[in-house]
């Protein structure tokens, strides 16, 4: 059984324990935690994690990364320097605790994939988890001969290649679905030596790509998610292409016209 927490949240919390951290960047890391109570959740769903500050909690969602068959739980997480809760969740290790509400929430990719559609995911860097958690658990499918997977083109925009954290994984991926796309963009190219895929914020690549896969009405689905003003310009873009309102998802990590200060992360 975990320790008691420090104080008691148990109504809400359990005590979850870091078993593994894996540190991409100054910023920027990743994070599996054990978990002793039953945790069910749908692949696109968010955990609340927190910590106790001041006898109290404080808490934000975290899209989950692992699949739902996995028996930890994986985060992407960046560090918001002002923010009120990752200056509080970026110096754990493994053995640290944090609080983690005991139910998932979120209904961004509820109804799952359409096997007869086109999927384009749009994220930008932390954006990719729920992407993640659905690949990964049509990949488990797959091997067991359950599915066959449908047509999925992933972009990812980030300021530079090192925030791909899942970038070797998408790859190996792609590797085993033959019409899986997996497209890393980079925006700030002039600070990435070396870099030599595709250039432009997520956004500006998008019209593209939704054009290469066949994404068009009635036949292809857009899922936005991440930065809000990525997400903006992303459903302006699909709508003037023709997508139905009902043809584009959103997750969006915090409100439109608010950084991610402590006031929101």
């Amino acid at each position: 059984m975990p320790p008691p927490l420090a104080t008691d949240f148990s109504d809400k919390y359990e005590s979850v324990e870091i078993v593994e951290r894996r540190d991409y960047g100054p910023d920027l890391w990743s994070v599996r935690v054990r978990h002793d109570l039953p945790f069910e959740f749908r692949a696109g769903q968010y955990a609340t994690l927190g910590v106790e500050v001041d006898g109290k909690p404080l808490e934000r969602p975290y899209s989950i990364v692992s699949s739902p068959e996995e028996k930890e739980l994986e985060f992407f997480v960046e560090l918001i320097p002002d923010g009120a809760l990752t200056p509080y969740l970026y110096p754990l290790q493994v053995g640290d605790r944090m609080l983690m509400r005991k139910r998932p929430k979120g209904v961004f990719m509820k109804t799952g994939l359409a096997l007869d559609r086109t999927h384009l995911f749009l994220a930008t860097v932390t954006g990719i988890a729920p992407f993640v958690s659905m690949l990964r658990l049509l990949q488990s499918q797959q091997r067991r001969g359950e599915i066959v997977p449908p047509k999925i083109v992933l972009v990812q925009g980030a300021s530079f290649s090192h925030e791909f954290g899942y970038g070797q994984e998408m790859a190996q991926i792609s590797g085993e679905f033959p019409d899986f796309e997996y497209v890393p963009t980079v925006s700030r190219p002039w600070g990435d030596s070396g870099w030599e895929g595709e250039t432009g914020r997520a956004e500006d690549v998008l019209r593209k790509y939704a054009d290469r896969s066949g994404i068009r009405p009635g036949k292809g689905m857009v899922y936005l998610c991440g930065h809000p003003g990525m997400i903006s310009t992303g459903r302006s873009v699909m709508l003037r292409a023709g997508l139905r309102d009902v043809d584009i998802l959103e997750e969006q990590y915090w409100p439109e016209g608010k950084a991610p200060t402590s006031a929101s992360e």
